[in-house]
């Protein structure tokens, strides 16, 4: 399917409040951007510092913890899921929106969700608020409908 084709789709879509929405990795791909740096931005100021720069981490093993399934991870994704995400201050209501469901969508290893349903991971944001951002037709970060 031609870009051409998709925009225009996209274009006449109308998101809901009941939308899913989820970080579309292809947009990062293909806007240019360095995803691996913006994510190692998003870590607390204590993994910034143990990982030097975005380039160089290894892989490690991550447990799905409703699975149980083992899956090879990037180290700056583990330690955000495993160590950032649990700071209850990693969220908060200083963030823009776009910056907040980020981390949500990282802290929950991309499980798409809706404006719904972020709203109730940060409450001192509206779903019509979250849906006014994610669902404006400007892609933040790569959010999109899922």
């Amino acid at each position: 399917m031609s870009s051409r084709l998709i925009n225009r789709t996209l274009s006449r879509f109308r998101p809901t409040v009941d939308t899913k929405f989820h970080i579309d990795y292809d947009w990062w791909e293909k806007s240019g951007q360095n995803f691996r740096l913006y994510l190692r931005d998003q870590l607390c100021a204590e993994c910034r510092d143990r990982f030097a720069d975005h380039q160089n981490t290894e892989n490690v093993d991550w447990v799905d913890p409703e699975t149980g399934e083992v899956h090879r991870t990037d180290a700056l994704r583990e330690c955000l899921r495993t160590r950032c995400a649990n700071d209850p201050d990693y969220i908060n209501e200083r963030l823009p929106i776009a910056s907040a469901c980020f981390r949500i969508f990282l802290a929950n290893n991309n499980t798409p969700l809706s404006p719904t349903e972020l709203s109730q991971l940060m409450p001192w944001k509206g779903a019509d608020a979250i849906l006014g951002t994610l669902g404006s037709g400007k892609v933040y970060l790569g959010l999109r409908p899922a």
